[in-house]
């Protein structure tokens, strides 16, 4: 479906020629002289692309706000005096952005793309918060407080210090490659301005650079043109620009934007970080922290599936805390808690990177090794057997709890749609909703209840 652009514009001359435009762009267009003769909702179009009258724009762009009832449609104006002052006027008044009305078509495409874009981006982040909420998962989002970092870089020597003496953030400067040196998220700059001069080859160099190096943590770019440079601003939107200024509109418009552009960063960040942390808390076990029993059977079907027209062994190793009932039974499911929690700790602190650790059961634990064959796997159960029973679980300030636990272990041949398992069985599945993991698995297990009907605290292994 096409995106949605609602022209708002008294001069109808104006409206038709931006209507042709934008429908030869493929956007669908709904056109009005003014709000008040407009029947319908704003808020349920992309974007409001709006022609500013010469009186009041700030107030008239602020009842348009209102009118969008909180929706977060972009508001982009066009303005035919185009001067400094009604510009931040109605930056100001919630604006987007403003052009001048006679603005290149191809700069006007791509700042409406732009904005768009961005909008569906924080639509998709509200989405996901939203559902992990649902869930309790997710806090609400708090308001934008932080010292950010922004970089200047160009040839502007009176930018970064004018910046400094309005905006509570720290402002420095460096060169396109000093920005580049450590593309590590982590140390990306909260934002970055540009002040071009010239053919703009920092447009080219830097913009790329970020965004195939950053991806995710990529910060934010205002480019600062000169006015007789249009191109240059389309060219720094189309290279993934968050904002564009004309270097003639002043400190306070660049505060402005840099503010704005700070605050929706800000927001992207909470919200993806809440992503992030619900998808952990929907993978990982609350008590111990380790992955839980959905996440550890798709990393096997996974797995299966990566493997396929492969051959390739790995194991399964199954742990379970010997007679557990008792230790609730004695000292209360508190002291039972503590015991699971430092039982994950030492199999953690005793498996290597690559290997996976998940909580499968109440008192049972299932260890996934890669590439393993099976007398390493036994190698390795053997060390963990050691390290459960190693020092007895503090219950409190003084008293115990000394634990064992029943190991059993498991080796499969991978290859293509065929897992083999050592002690001779086999199976072949045709879709991973048939449990593909199932047979070695099953074969873990039963090894697991050997070793537990044969007097607890040892290793069985299903082997050939």
């Amino acid at each position: 479906m096409p995106k949605s652009v609602l022209v708002l514009d008294a001069i109808a001359t104006h409206r038709i020629r931006l209507a042709a435009l934008l429908e030869s762009a493929h956007y669908s267009v709904v056109t009005a002289s003014g709000v008040t003769d407009f029947q319908g909702n704003p808020g349920d179009y992309d974007l409001v692309l709006f022609g500013l009258p010469d009186d009041r724009p700030g107030a008239v762009v602020a009842k348009l706000g209102a009118g969008l009832q909180g929706s977060g449609t972009p508001i982009l104006c066009l303005d035919a005096r185009g001067s400094p002052l009604r510009r931040l006027l109605v930056l100001r008044a919630g604006a987007r952005d403003v052009l001048p009305s006679k603005s290149p078509d191809d700069l006007m495409l791509a700042r409406i793309r732009g904005l768009i874009r961005e909008r569906e981006t924080e639509k998709e982040c509200e989405r996901r918060r939203m559902t992990a909420a649902s869930f309790g998962f997710s806090e609400a989002v708090q308001a934008f407080e932080r010292q950010s970092r922004i970089v200047c870089t160009g040839s502007s020597a009176a930018l970064p210090e004018r910046l400094s003496a309005v905006l509570p953030h720290q402002v420095v400067v460096a060169e396109a490659g000093e920005i580049l040196k450590n593309d590590a998220p982590r140390a990306a700059p909260d934002a970055i301005v540009v002040w071009v001069d010239g053919d703009g080859s920092a447009i080219d160099m830097l913009l790329p650079e970020l965004r195939d190096r950053m991806p995710l943590g990529q910060p934010p770019v205002m480019v600062i043109y000169p006015p007789d440079r249009p191109d240059l601003a389309t060219r720094a939107l189309m290279q993934g620009a968050k904002e564009v200024a004309v270097q003639t509109a002043g400190f306070e418009e660049f505060e402005l934007r840099i503010r704005n552009m700070l605050v929706r960063k800000h927001l992207r960040d909470v919200l993806r970080l809440a992503d992030e942390q619900s998808y952990r808390l929907a993978a990982t076990d609350p008590l111990t922290g380790l992955y839980n029993r959905r996440y550890a059977e798709t990393y096997l079907a996974d797995f299966l599936a990566r493997s396929a027209g492969k051959a390739a062994e790995f194991c399964l190793v199954m742990v379970d805390v010997d007679h557990f009932k008792r230790v609730n039974d004695r000292y209360g499911h508190s002291v039972g808690d503590r015991v699971l929690a430092e039982i994950a700790h030492r199999l953690q602190d005793n498996v290597r990177a690559c290997d996976l650790v998940a909580r499968y059961g109440g008192e049972e634990f299932l260890i996934v090794l890669p590439d393993t064959h099976v007398s390493d796997a036994m190698s390795m159960a053997e060390r963990l057997l050691k390290a459960v029973s190693a020092s007895p679980v503090r219950s409190g300030d003084t008293a115990t709890v000394t634990v064992t636990a029943s190991i059993g272990v498991a080796s499969a041949q991978v290859d293509g749609q065929i897992v083999a398992h050592r002690n001779g069985t086999s199976g072949r599945f045709e879709s991973f909703t048939k449990g593909p993991f199932l047979p070695i698995l099953e074969a873990a297990d039963a090894a697991l209840y050997r070793a537990k009907n044969t007097g607890r605290n040892r290793v069985e292994v299903n082997a050939a």
